[in-house]
């Protein structure tokens, strides 16, 4: 084997474990080895894991194989795998858990051979590929094809809730038609299913969310088919448009899953699923979500509003501990704001008067980040990323007891949203 192929033999044992064959395809050449590292982070495909990495998330894996076993600096390894050099820090171990790490994972390697030796840094690889034009691009090396059957396209009746929405960049979404011609145009969203399973939604626009409701059995988005926001109802398979002039619009169903919310420049319009009623409330506030059946709106960091259907004000809660808007959730009968905090989680009253400081108990790696709604009276909807494979949990706000939500997407918050938790 050329030193290459044994290097990518190498990582790919420890990345897949028994699925390394089917990862380290190609011709040992330095394409394929970086190739090797994207089809692996690739969300559409799934590999074995290793008994060094569970609990692991597949991107930290990926990062600690890159560092500690095949040499790369940080540079290096955020340019393999489409990552920035932040994030790379973020997933890295303390100083002091490298070493015994770095030991086992030579240990685990199947492929025997010398520890790795210092390789060219990889933009200069990537010159000599005649790929130094993408360099500096998070996708600098492409998904390809490989023996896995490709994703099939979200059937107009779903078998099951759905539980996540996610963006992702692969090769099976098409490039965008004008005026929607993405600046990634691989980019598009899937969506997952309680069991896990996967399906790709085409015709849903990258540019936008996929908001799915909580019960899991709609979906609303900007149709590429239709050049409008629609809701699909996956359990009739019925497309109900929502007119619009816009479609960079912030999408959110009520915690019923009754109402959704489309927020305009100057005004909200809540469509009612069930009867198809459409009521617009003028406002040029920005959407946070819903209290019950109450908006949220806010247009500074801690000058919120909740408002009925009419547009009437019901309070104006405060929240003075907040960082960003977009972090909170309001309690359904509007007397309470959940806050993630300093690695708490803090209740506060609608005056801003915090009642409950609450500590999670979450794995020693994960902190709160966000708040995505509340799952009832009493519990929440926590984003909570950290070393281990959950990002997501339900929290009891008396307790701090959190339960993870199975099959959490393995991206960035900003992209991808829940469902049926």
């Amino acid at each position: 084997m050329t030193g290459w192929a044994e290097r990518q033999a190498r990582a790919a044992s420890l990345l897949a474990g028994r699925s390394a064959a089917r990862l380290a395809q190609g011709s040992g050449a330095p394409a394929a080895y970086f190739r090797m590292f994207r089809r692996f982070l690739s969300p559409l495909r799934c590999w074995d894991v290793p008994a060094w990495g569970r609990g692991l998330s597949r991107r930290q894996r990926a990062v600690l194989v890159a560092t500690l076993h095949e040499g790369w600096d940080e540079e290096d390894t955020a340019e393999l795998c489409g990552l920035s050099q932040a994030k790379v820090r973020a997933l890295a171990l303390p100083e002091k858990e490298r070493a015994p790490l770095a030991a086992r994972l030579r240990e685990a390697a199947t492929t025997p051979g010398p520890a790795p030796a210092r390789f060219p840094k990889l933009a200069a690889c990537l010159c000599l590929l005649g790929m130094a034009g993408m360099a500096g691009s998070a996708a600098v090396v492409p998904v390809v094809s490989s023996a896995s059957p490709p994703l099939p396209v979200l059937p107009a009746v779903a078998a099951e809730p759905i539980r996540y929405g996610m963006r992702v960049q692969a090769e099976l979404f098409p490039e965008r038609i004008e005026p929607f011609a993405s600046a990634a145009p691989s980019e598009g969203w899937l969506v997952v299913g309680t069991s896990g399973r996967r399906w790709q939604l085409p015709d849903a626009l990258p540019e936008t969310d996929v908001q799915v409701s909580p019960d899991g059995r709609k979906l609303a988005y900007y149709s590429l088919a239709r050049m409008q926001v629609v809701i699909r109802d996956l359990t009739t398979g019925a497309i109900t448009p929502v007119s619009t002039a816009f479609y960079q619009v912030r999408l959110a169903f009520s915690a019923d899953s009754r109402y959704l919310a489309l927020k305009q420049p100057d005004d909200v319009v809540v469509t009612d699923v069930q009867s198809g009623v459409v009521t617009r409330i003028r406002s040029d506030e920005a959407l946070l979500g819903w209290a019950g059946d109450h908006l949220v709106m806010s247009h500074s960091y801690d000058r919120i509003k909740v408002l009925a259907l009419d547009g009437s004000v019901i309070t104006k809660p405060q929240a003075t501990e907040l960082k960003s808007y977009w972090q909170l959730a309001v309690s359904p009968n509007g007397k309470a704001i959940a806050v993630p905090s300093g690695g708490r989680v803090l209740i506060l009253d609608h005056g801003g008067k915090v009642i409950r400081k609450v500590h999670a108990r979450l794995p020693p790696t994960a902190e709160p980040r966000r708040i995505y709604r509340w799952e009832g009276p009493d519990d929440v909807l926590l984003y909570a990323p950290g070393y281990g494979s959950a990002t997501v949990y339900v929290m009891d706000v008396l307790t701090g007891a959190t339960r993870p939500v199975p099959h959490a997407p393995e991206v960035a918050a900003s992209d991808f949203t829940i469902g049926a938790a």
